[in-house]
């Protein structure tokens, strides 16, 4: 082993039950975007199928015909974004998946190729109720009852939105009483909704509205949203490497491009063959640039300009600090003060969607 992401089973197992007990009778959909937030897609469905799971959802079409050709025959995959693109809808209708409908001209759409097939494909309708992405306006109820009532070959076996402040009880609630605003008008014209939906894992947890018919979870299950942690919800996920190489640097040496550090004393130095290419010190950047926005960035710098903000693995179960910039293949870091060789074990803080899809996921 030179570096991998270990996934543990047993926690999986964990932060599922917990999101049961907090769920009650609600059925759960596992949220599988971005090859499974980076656990491995099929590999992930597996470990949720064995604890009880049936029902998935991912973005992209593809991955649903990945499903299938993965052996999960049986289970119904969401597909959680609406699309009026010819070839993602004949993906959905080959992978006999669950579409969304977000537009009149997408369910035009699906409903001739449907047609076309000879077959009734089933569909979720996305209301928009504050996102902005993808979905109805609830306004248009006229248009969503047309599908009902003139689109044979939908069947529609779900209606839902997604809260866009899940942290925010008075947003729920207005997006909450948007969505049930159009159920009440396909309910009084005579047609089934099907299964309803809105919360998410963050929502689940803060428990500001009433649950519907079904839960989406993904980072309940992974663990890797820290405002999850207070409720019980643990990281499934490590990322290791492997120590390639250890020396003693005299005071006064630099390491790394720039001489952006430079040894105050003798150090010994490990080595691992990891860097930002592997995903090691790899985030999301900033993307909103309002004044509000940047103006909170730069009180962040300020406060971080009087408490330095350093970075480290675990080596032994003890912090080992990172010297000196992340190469695109190798990091330095502090050993001085703890054991370790070529070969030892190093843990390197990083959640699996950021880690380098080369990189194996081993589920232990």
């Amino acid at each position: 082993m030179k570096k991998r992401v270990v996934i543990s089973r047993d926690k999986i197992a964990k932060n599922i039950a917990l999101a049961r007990s907090k769920a009650g009778k609600t059925e759960i959909i596992a949220v599988l975007k971005s090859n499974a937030y980076g656990y491995g897609l099929d590999k992930l469905a597996a470990e949720l199928r064995t604890n009880g799971i049936r029902r998935f959802a991912v973005t992209e079409p593809k991955d649903a015909l990945k499903l299938r050709a993965a052996g999960f025959l049986d289970e119904e995959i969401l597909i959680i974004r609406s699309t009026s693109r010819e070839d993602d809808i004949k993906d959905i209708i080959k992978a006999t998946a669950t579409a969304s409908i977000g537009s009149y001209d997408d369910a035009v759409l699906l409903n001739s190729l449907a047609q076309a097939e000879g077959i009734v494909c089933d569909a979720h309708i996305k209301i928009d109720t504050g996102l902005g992405r993808y979905g109805f306006e609830p306004v248009e109820h006229d248009r969503i009852i047309s599908i009902f009532r003139f689109m044979p070959n939908i069947n529609v076996t779900g209606m839902y939105s997604h809260f866009s402040d899940p942290k925010n009880k008075k947003r729920c609630m207005a997006q909450l009483e948007k969505l049930q605003t159009v159920v009440s008008k396909v309910r009084e014209s005579g047609f089934d909704p099907g299964m309803l939906h809105i919360d998410a894992s963050v929502s689940l947890v803060k428990g500001h509205t009433e649950l519907l018919d079904a839960v989406r979870l993904g980072s309940a299950i992974t663990g890797n949203n820290p405002a999850l942690h207070s409720a019980g919800f643990v990281p499934v996920a490590r990322f290791e490497a492997e120590v390639s190489e250890v020396r003693w640097l005299p005071k006064g040496h630099p390491i790394g491009y720039g001489n952006a550090y430079v040894t105050k004393r003798p150090v010994k130095v490990a080595y691992i063959p990891v860097g930002y290419y592997d995903g090691f010190m790899v985030g999301k950047k900033d993307d909103i640039f309002s004044f509000r926005a940047k103006a909170g960035r730069f009180v962040r710098a300020g406060l971080a300009l009087l408490k330095p903000q350093k970075a480290y693995v675990l080596i032994n179960d003890k912090k080992a600090k990172v010297l000196g910039h992340v190469g695109m293949n190798h990091t330095a870091i502090d050993v001085t003060n703890i054991a370790c060789e070529p070969g030892t074990t190093v843990v390197l803080p990083n959640t699996p969607f950021f880690v380098h899809p080369s990189i194996p996921r081993n589920y232990m």
